[in-house]
């Protein structure tokens, strides 16, 4: 819904029908919530379209030169437009610039071409906004006005509320956080508007801190749709004590009294009191304010309002309880009265209207959202399944592909052994048989010294003896050395045989390690993927015969399945209990890094009513005690 809708319309054309087309191409059928702003010329002011006048009858700003073309039959003039049509006004009113193009539209004839801006708003708000809005398409304008309107402070919002809001905002944005997290897909924070200016000045966090805390409740909302995020949204911003309510400045004047005469009424009415009050409207009824927007003084419902009149500048508050009992008041102009009129008595409309018997068209609405629902909730939990089987399986795979790792790294570290082993193995052969080299040179030495020994002793007899001595010695020490050398050959050919045998195991780790590798290249994961998805597209293009809507982008966090009902709600309890200490944990902090000096008078008396156990609600009742004339009287003491 964030894009802008372009009509081609006759200036002459009534407001009425401008927002019929407008509901016509959105879909939307719960249209009484919303109107068409417009930025009035004259006063230099954001106004409501109104619908029973023209275009060309109210003072829209239209910035540029019109060109005109004259024909000789000067009484058929025709004005042409192209609205701007958006869905929320911009973030400066006052700042925005509206540009018009002109061109010939048709010669011979006499035109004037131009571009206007008219922004698609809500206007009223529901009682309870998560059971009395129906369509989809509803909640979602009313969350993106909502969300604009917080983070444009003009829904007070505290620094705790701003970061929970902002989490469910992400949830509805992006799906759960872990997915994006698991993905390929780059989140940067800092390009999405997700708190309210004031919370950087005020509290003494960094961006990264906030961004780490609005991360850490993201995670906590896992497995909400973007309807159900959205929804929670509204559910936490209705209870902000600006939420739904229009605010006037006003000055207050005495009670008038339909005894006096009309002079004494006229002098009255054109002498106002200088205290300043702030008027609030909203679903329930009229409120005042003396300190500050979030603690009514005085409160009247709807019920009790019998009429509100305005003329000029001035507007009258009638009360059903005492035909004497008014109130008058000025607004700062004709046309702030004008506009407090106009929604007093629309939500005076909408508030009889909730207490009547529903039409037929809202019964009707509500039993089509129903089945759509149902159809959507089918949908889902069919998605889910489908979901949670692809991760299943994938889980499965990669605690395959894991296992198959440790396994190569056994089988690498393995082989390493072995191949260690080998080399030692190999080194001490080749010693050994130098070894025995060296002792056969050796052996060979000693026995050509016996041989010379044998020949001095044929020589000289006389050494014969001694040399007998050393001969025998000598052949001691010689079948010694030939029994060492055979001894060491034997070892040398055993050595042989064990390399070779080493060398066979590790030609076989190297084959098992290849295939290894081999298959854990051609594992399916992408395969698994690819057919999950395809039966979910086969899933979402067979079921969308029966229904127009399509079943809302989901992304799961979680990887274990609730099995029964008792799980799931235990889960949830758990994640609410995980939710709760997280936002205590945020306000101890925003409370012990709060800058004092930054405080504006909105947090100080905000902090003053959480001191004293105040809400929206429980001030709404203090306000609202007492009779009505009682209530009365206290607003003309104020």
């Amino acid at each position: 819904m964030d894009a802008e809708l372009h009509f081609t319309i006759e200036a002459t054309t009534k407001g009425s029908t401008i927002f019929s087309l407008v509901c016509q191409t959105i879909g939307l059928r719960e249209y009484w919530y919303f109107g068409l702003k417009y930025f009035d010329k004259i006063s230099h002011e954001w106004n409501w379209l109104q619908s029973n006048h023209t275009i060309i009858s109210q003072p829209i700003q239209i910035l540029s030169n019109s060109i005109l073309y004259k024909t000789s039959d000067s009484s058929n003039l025709t004005d042409y437009f192209n609205p701007h049509l958006l869905r929320s006004p911009p973030i400066s009113p006052s700042k925005s610039t509206l540009n018009l193009s002109s061109s010939v539209i048709n010669v011979g004839q006499q035109y004037i071409k131009g571009i206007i801006e008219l922004y698609f708003v809500v206007k009223f708000y529901p009682e309870d906004i998560t059971h009395e809005l129906i369509q989809d398409i509803t909640r979602h304008l009313f969350y993106l006005q909502v969300k604009h309107d917080i983070l444009n402070m003009d829904i007070y919002c505290p620094p705790d509320t701003a970061a929970h809001l902002a989490s469910l905002s992400l949830q509805a944005k992006f799906g759960d956080y872990d997915q994006i997290e698991s993905s390929s897909e780059s989140l940067n924070l800092e390009n999405e508007a997700l708190l309210p200016l004031t919370c950087f000045q005020k509290i003494e966090l960094s961006r990264k801190d906030w961004f780490d805390r609005i991360i850490a409740l993201w995670r906590t909302h896992a497995l909400l749709t973007r309807e159900e995020a959205e929804m929670s949204y509204l559910k936490h911003a209705q209870d902000l004590d600006m939420f739904g309510l229009s605010f006037f400045e006003i000055s207050k004047m005495h009670g008038t009294n339909k005894s006096s005469s009309e002079q004494q009424q006229k002098q009255l009415d054109q002498s106002p009191i200088a205290a300043e009050l702030w008027l609030g409207i909203d679903s329930l009824g009229i409120r005042f304010y003396k300190k500050n927007k979030l603690r009514p003084e005085v409160f009247f419902s709807w019920c009790d309002i019998k009429s509100v009149t305005a003329h000029d500048k001035k507007v009258i508050l009638n009360l059903t309880s005492d035909k004497h009992a008014t109130f008058a008041f000025y607004a700062g102009k004709s046309s702030v009265s004008k506009e407090i009129l106009d929604l007093a008595t629309g939500n005076h409309e909408l508030y009889m209207k909730r207490r009547q018997e529903q039409s037929i068209e809202i019964q009707q609405m509500k039993y089509f959202e129903e089945q759509q629902q149902k159809e959507k909730m089918r949908l889902f939990t069919q998605e889910r399944k489908l979901r949670l089987q692809a991760e299943k399986q994938r889980d499965e795979i990669e605690c395959k592909f894991i296992d198959y790792q440790q396994q190569m790294k056994e089988l690498h570290e393995t082989l390493v052994k072995y191949q260690e082993a080998t080399e030692l193995l190999a080194r001490k052969a080749h010693i050994n048989s130098e070894e025995a080299r060296l002792q056969t040179a050796r052996a060979l030495e000693i026995e050509a010294q016996l041989e010379r020994c044998r020949y001095e002793i044929s020589r000289n007899e006389e050494e014969k003896r001694s040399y007998t001595q050393q001969i025998r010695e000598c052949e001691q020490v010689i079948s010694t050395l030939v029994n060492d050398s055979i001894k060491n050959r034997k070892e040398a050919e055993e050595l042989k045989l064990e390399v070779a045998k080493w060398r066979i195991a590790e030609a076989a780790a190297r084959e098992k390690l290849l295939a290894i590798t081999q298959f854990n290249q051609s594992l399916p994961i992408s395969n698994a993927t690819t057919h999950t998805q395809h039966n979910l597209v086969q899933s979402s293009s067979s079921s969308s015969r029966t229904t127009t809507a399509s079943p809302p982008p989901y992304r799961p966090i979680t990887k274990v399945q609730a099995s029964n009902s008792t799980d799931e709600r235990t889960h949830f309890i758990d994640k609410q209990t995980q939710l709760a200490l997280q936002l205590q944990d945020l306000k101890n902090v925003i409370q012990s890094k709060k800058i004092e000096d930054q405080q504006t008078p909105l947090d100080k008396a905000y902090e003053e009513n959480l001191a004293v156990g105040d809400n929206k609600y429980s001030t709404i009742q203090k306000a609202r005690s007492g009779t009505a004339l009682k209530r009365m009287a206290m607003l003309q003491d104020l």
